[in-house]
């Protein structure tokens, strides 16, 4: 498990609301499987718990608990079908919840994990691409561990408790030589994405270009990054207007009534408003109208962050209403 953030931050109660935090569907179903896989694991000492003849116990309320969630997860994403479009409320959610979903999504990243142990001990000649692989799919579950309201959220115990068992059952694997035919261009194994639509976009793009040594051409990956945000920012709003740049951003987050809620605090929502025009003016403007050559990798680099973090920040953003979608054109 890496570094606990948690540890740092001032933690809610577990009966707190923390209001009704929305996901995007494909996003809140890694969760929801890292629930059935909490539940699995927990499911598996049942006998062992009837054994004791403890059917009042913690345990077992707590087998309960995640079952609920489980069932309210299944029946949430049935309704939106195969194409899993679409966003996920959950309304008036406790703290306790979240720390379960948390708690869900980093067991997944747990068991990728120890399918990273059981693939090195297994071939003792690996490609290096092969264990980015692996490594990019933890970064992402433990990246979708600290979105929005989870951000700081200490997860439920039950991570800690099965985590340790495992890993202290288990055994360390020799470490693997690596097969590399060629020395790669640099990669995108230094480049930290979040976002799943964001690294897939420009990641490969990214890529490409640093493949072919096209290095008048990362004006491109700005570019796209930038249709990612102002997509988002649609998505998020409910907006079908034909506004972009500044006058998107201002329809959606400084005009009432507000599609996009950063904050009660008036100063806050201005704060944020003119984070979000200052990239679109001083960035996204000058790609958009013209070719630019003069990009250095570098700099893609720290753009990438930026816009990464500037989609965290509408992952946090409360969602519009109907009326207030249905009021702006």
């Amino acid at each position: 498990m890496p570094a606990n953030p948690w540890n740092s931050v001032e933690q809610h109660p577990d009966d707190e609301r923390a209001g009704s935090p929305w996901f995007f569907a494909e996003t809140y179903q890694e969760f929801h499987w890292g629930l059935e896989s909490l539940l699995g694991e927990l499911e598996q000492h049942r006998k062992a718990v009837e054994q004791l003849g403890l059917t009042a116990s913690p345990f077992e309320e707590e087998v309960d608990y995640l079952r609920g969630m489980v069932a309210w997860g299944k029946e949430k994403l049935a309704a939106l079908g195969n194409s899993l479009r679409g966003t996920i409320t959950v309304n008036g959610v406790t703290y306790r919840s979240l720390r379960y979903l948390k708690a869900g999504v980093l067991y997944r990243a747990f068991e990728v994990e120890k399918q990273k142990s059981a693939f090195l001990a297994k071939y003792k000649i690996v490609p290096r691409s092969v264990l980015r692989s692996f490594d990019a799919r933890i970064e992402q579950l433990r990246g979708m561990s600290e979105m929005g309201k989870l951000s700081g959220l200490k997860p439920a115990d039950v991570l800690f408790e099965l985590t340790e068992a495992q890993s202290a059952a288990g055994e360390p694997s020799p470490p693997p030589r690596l097969v590399q035919a060629l020395p790669p261009p640099a990669s995108d194994s230094e480049v930290f994405v979040v976002d799943e639509v964001l690294r897939k976009r420009c990641l490969p793009l990214l890529r490409a270009i640093d493949g072919e040594g096209a290095r008048d051409q990362y004006d491109s990956v700005i570019r796209e990054m930038s249709v990612v945000l102002e997509d988002r920012v649609r998505e998020v709003s409910g907006y079908t207007g034909n506004a972009s740049g500044a006058d998107l951003l201002g329809i959606t987050m400084a005009r009432d009534p507000l599609l996009i809620r950063f904050s009660p605090e008036r100063n806050v929502q201005e704060a944020a408003h003119l984070f979000f025009r200052g990239y679109s003016g001083l960035v996204r403007n000058e790609v958009m109208h013209r070719l630019v050559e003069s990009y250095t990798r570098e700099r893609v680099v720290q753009l990438l962050g930026t816009v990464d973090y500037l989609l965290y920040l509408l992952s946090r953003a409360e969602l519009p209403t109907t009326e207030s979608r249905e009021s702006t054109h």
